[in-house]
């Protein structure tokens, strides 16, 4: 008789002698066919979802790279030399202005420094024979360090000026050691002729005020620039020996003086193959992305019947991530206006306000390997950096900059991240020597007739941009028409680094095409799932039951053969 138990069926071979098992394998593997279609459906998504997580990593690596590049300062650098780099370096930002200048030094900034002019044998010696105390002022404040223990070693006196909250921002200590007896210094942290160290009481110390030799004077440092301040004894002083606000967008770095006279010069140039590497970086990265998107989304039409690739026909990865960065690439800067040149050589709008006047430009080649890629034509693009560094680098690198384009209103300000980058269309009346109203883009402007300033109102794009009205005389100034002549404009804006950051920002974040679109595969995948398992289910009771039915044929077939066998035999017997 057959071996089965309900749920654990093992056919024994001692019932009919069938292979009932093979039997109920391959029927329900036949079965399990469309659990395999659903997890093969998954691995589909799976694979979809792993895509955007990788794009969304080569995304994020643009946005780094650009974020690198997005102000004029770091877009594009100026190259400093001196004629003598052991007297004078130097750096300089985009500011300054591509020249040179010639700098006289005649004194250095320096600190204040004491020393006892007697010492002890060891700076394990105490130096307060009883308890005491020690004040100085700097800066004028006065500070006192109250009951020093008696016993203080010279190097526990030390420790407690360095460590102590009171002095440790405002003088150092240590020891000098000459030989026969160490020294105690103390100096005070900061340059310059205002930041004296006066000692004024060493009570209970073997060493007296009068005991503290002042061995180095604080004092400013003396230059001049071109010549100027031109008197023989007039210089311009500053309490330090990096000065950055003598030459706007330059830092003189002054390691020792110049011979009386003498000069160090030093020259400020645009580093043009600097800005060309971050021009090439810029489309590199920008390819690296467009190579991406265009593997997942491709058609392969080699063969008969065109394959597409994992993401084709995605919307979200064509339009809403591809098409979007394409666009930004194309279209002209966000509050850059077409430069315009008069025959009298007057100009207006930028001098280049896209890509595409550097030589970027996107290849077209139908078919081609390099379809859809930015190309980057160097002549193009070292014809505008000879001719206008700093304008290629606004088009890159302008990161909110404001800029008015008519002498009626100079461009104050705006707030971060509520003003929008743009062209705004200002308007204003002025009448009785006040202005009585202002607009912005059409919309109600704030004004103050005491300062003459407007401002954009909250809930529109110029909220919080201030201008200032520099025209005083009774009259309408601007035009609804932004295109007419006497438009005011004012202009915020945008590089294509800062632009691309900020799409890039909202592609990836959490509410971004991406993450929708992954938050939607996941759970399809989730329904694959729950199908797969009630698959499993409706499987494991089919082959429960089927078990079931074929082990009683099992048993019955076997009951069978028994009769038959015991048949047989009784006539074999009357035979």
């Amino acid at each position: 008789m057959a071996d089965y138990t309900s749920g654990n069926i093992n056919f024994a071979g001692l019932g009919s002698g069938t292979d009932f098992q093979s039997m109920i394998d391959g029927v329900v593997s036949l079965e399990r066919t469309h659990i395999n279609s659903l997890e093969t459906w998954k691995s589909s998504w799976n694979t979809k979802v792993d895509r955007f997580q990788e794009l969304d990593t080569a995304l994020l690596s643009l946005q780094t790279t650009l974020k690198s590049m997005d102000t004029i300062d770091e877009f594009m650098s100026r190259s400093v030399s001196t004629t003598d780099s052991d007297t004078l370096t130097s750096t300089a930002t985009s500011e300054a202005l591509v020249t040179t200048h010639a700098v006289e030094i005649n004194q250095l900034a320096q600190n204040d420094i004491h020393v006892t002019s007697n010492g002890a044998a060891s700076v394990k010696d105490s130096i307060f024979p009883t308890a005491g105390s020690f004040t100085f002022s700097y800066q004028g404040e006065s500070v006192t360090l109250s009951n020093i223990a008696a016993g203080t070693t010279m190097e526990g006196f030390v420790n407690m000026i360095n460590a102590h909250a009171d002095t440790r921002s405002k003088i150092r200590a240590t020891t000098i050691d000459d030989g026969t007896s160490t020294h105690l210094q103390i100096y005070g942290l900061d340059l310059g002729d205002d930041n004296q160290v006066i000692i004024s009481n060493t009570t209970g110390m073997t060493f007296s005020a009068a005991d503290f030799a002042q061995t180095q004077n604080a004092q400013n440092s003396k230059m001049k620039v071109d010549g100027f301040p031109p008197g023989a004894a007039d210089w311009i002083e500053r309490d330090t020996n990096s000065v950055s606000d003598v030459i706007d967008g330059v830092t003189i770095n002054m390691k020792q003086t110049t011979g009386a006279g003498e000069t160090v010069n030093i020259g400020i140039t645009t580093d043009t193959a600097g800005m060309q590497e971050n021009v090439q970086k810029f489309v590199d990265q920008n390819n690296a992305v467009r190579n991406m998107i265009k593997s997942l989304t491709q058609i392969d039409d080699s063969s008969a019947e065109s394959e597409g690739s994992i993401l084709t026909g995605n919307y979200g990865v064509e339009l809403l991530v591809g098409q979007r960065l394409k666009n930004i690439m194309s279209s002209q800067g966000i509050g850059f206006s077409w430069y315009e040149e008069s025959a009298g050589g007057d100009f207006t709008g930028d001098k280049y306000s896209a890509l595409s006047q550097l030589g970027i430009m996107t290849n077209a080649d139908s078919g081609g390997a390099n379809m859809g890629l930015l190309e980057l034509d160097t002549d193009v693009l070292n014809a505008a950096l000879a001719d206008d560094p700093f304008a290629v680098a606004e088009i890159f690198a302008a990161n909110n900059k404001g800029v008015s384009d008519s002498p009626n209103v100079q461009y104050l300000s705006h707030i971060n991240d509520v003003t929008e980058a743009g062209t705004y269309n200002v308007q204003y009346e002025v009448s009785g020597g006040q202005i009585i109203s202002a607009s912005i883009n059409g919309n109600t402007a704030e004004f103050d007739p005491a300062t003459w300033e407007i401002t954009g109102a909250g809930g529109n794009p110029e909220a919080g941009m201030a201008v200032r009205v520099e025209n005083h005389n009774d009259g309408v100034y601007g035009n609804s028409n932004s295109d007419a002549d006497d438009a005011v404009l004012v202009h915020i804006k945008m590089g294509k680094s800062a632009e691309l950051v900020s799409a890039i920002s909202e592609i990836t974040n959490e509410d971004g095409p991406l993450a929708i679109l992954e938050r939607n595969y996941n759970d399809i995948m989730d329904n694959i799932d729950k199908k797969i398992e009630r698959e499993e289910n409706r499987i494991d009771l089919f082959e429960q039951n089927l078990t079931n039915k074929y082990a009683r044929l099992d048993a019955l077939l076997g009951k069978y053969q028994g009769i038959q066998a015991q048949l047989s035999s009784s006539i074999d017997q009357l035979e």
